[in-house]
């Protein structure tokens, strides 16, 4: 079997999956599997001379000796209601994403590549924005179920907030600011002969984040501007950002005059203050939901820190704890930490989590320094326009992994798979050579 065919079949299957990963995850997950089995054909030799293997490999190997563990009599957790064939399922979330991290290597070894992945995202985005669109301001929902329920478009009903082909809005409202950095990207182009329509697809965007009425996305929209965005073009979108959270502060707080407070009342839609209603002041903080989920994690996580409760055990502990079901309370969700990193810990243990997200951290450290901050002097029109996108690559991956310091989407596959798709982009990136590396002036 030729080599060199089955990469290009690869790559093809892979782009293909990337490009319907929103609309349609199952038959994207067939393709991503069989652009695995290419790559892997080809590089497994590789596998153990690559050394940002190691982190991963050494966290798969605890998490498997953990649930290993966990599954004795004597070990095991004992939550009542709690099954331990859930931790066994649950190795689905973390160890075939794990090694996929090395196996879409050779889709996005250079930044061509990794260009062209985030156009494909963009591009096959245009179903999710629509279903929304017709949700929202035509009333039509779902859902929608394709080939016998192996696709299924949501689009909730009775539902606040625009949630699309997702079954959570905060889900799609993670999708639309990973969207968002690349829209801006292609937006910055210096040579560009469609902006047209690339500004009614950014338009789109913010007008879908905004409808889904999530705090998270809109905090990370404000974050993913502010990290990308360095020149003229950033002005004025900056400036509506500052606006919008003043007269967000104005309305949800006291610390304004009065009179200021009714204005941003009235200029705010009350379903967007209405997210944000339970937030007064900061002593109310204390007695917010989340904090009293993430201070329980915390309890939890000290009385089993090695080995951890198992899998989807929060909910279960929770209960017990406070006597409230996940879903008893109105407008709160209690079946998870609502925290990437105490999700980890509270279902794993702590050694887990802290070598995932130890690496995560240095992987956006060191890709950081080597796509914003080293410089060259010598740079080509076209080597300006790809390190935008490469800026566009780092700031989507961080702000979702920042988003997930507040709440917690990555168990949506489509959320998931692309973050790793990412993270290897970004590891990628980090392995170039360096005298291939180019710094740019900021812009």
């Amino acid at each position: 079997m030729n080599i060199n065919f089955n990469f290009k079949t690869g790559n093809f299957l892979f782009r293909t999956g990337v490009f319907f990963l929103v609309s349609a995850p199952v038959f994207s997950a067939v393709f991503f599997l069989f652009s695995i089995i290419i790559s892997s054909y080809k590089n497994y030799k590789n596998f153990f001379s690559d050394k940002w293997n190691y982190p991963f490999f050494l966290a798969s190997f605890i998490l498997i000796i953990t649930v290993s563990i966990s599954s004795f009599e004597e070990f095991s957790s004992k939550v009542d209601g709690w099954e331990n064939y859930l931790n066994w399922v649950s190795l689905f979330n973390w160890l075939p994403l794990f090694f996929c991290i090395w196996a879409f290597k050779p889709y996005l070894n250079s930044s061509k590549l990794r260009k062209i992945i985030l156009l494909l995202l963009l591009s096959g985005s245009v179903p999710l924005i629509i279903s929304g669109f017709l949700q929202v301001f035509f009333d039509i929902h779902g859902p929608f179920k394709i080939f016998n329920g192996i696709i299924i478009w949501f689009q909730r009903e009775n539902r606040a907030g625009l949630t699309g082909l997702f079954n959570n809005r905060n889900y799609a409202s993670s999708w639309f600011t990973m969207l968002w950095p690349i829209c801006l990207a292609v937006l910055s182009q210096r040579k560009n002969g469609s902006k047209f329509f690339i500004s009614i697809f950014s338009i789109s965007i913010i007008s879908s984040l905004y409808l889904t009425f999530s705090r998270n996305g809109l905090l990370n929209l404000f974050l993913s501007s502010l990290i990308y965005l360095k020149s003229s073009l950033s002005i004025y979108l900056f400036v509506l950002l500052i606006l919008l959270i003043t007269l967000l502060i104005a309305a949800i707080t006291n610390i304004f005059p009065l009179g200021f407070q009714e204005l941003a009342i009235k200029i705010l839609p009350y379903k967007l203050l209405s997210r944000f209603s339970t937030i007064e002041s900061l002593e109310a903080l204390s007695s917010y939901p989340r904090f009293s989920i993430w201070l329980s994690a915390l309890e939890f996580i000290k009385e089993r820190p090695i080995l951890g409760w198992g899998a989807a055990s929060f909910p279960l502990l929770y209960q017990i704890k406070n006597d409230i079901c996940c879903n008893t309370s109105y407008g709160q969700w209690y079946a998870h930490t609502h925290n990437m990193q105490l999700e980890m810990a509270l279902n794993y243990g702590l050694p887990f989590s802290l070598i995932v997200n130890t690496t995560l951290i240095i992987i956006f450290y060191k890709s950081f320094k080597k796509i914003f901050i080293l410089k060259r002097k010598e740079i080509t029109i076209e080597q300006l326009n790809l390190n935008k996108f490469e800026k566009a690559w780092w700031t989507a991956s961080f702000t979702f992994f920042f988003s997930q310091l507040f709440d917690f989407q990555y168990y949506d596959f489509r959320l998931s798979i692309l973050f790793w798709i990412f993270i290897s982009g970004l590891i990628v990136n980090l392995q170039e050579p360096k005298e291939k590396t180019i710094n740019f002036p900021e812009i």
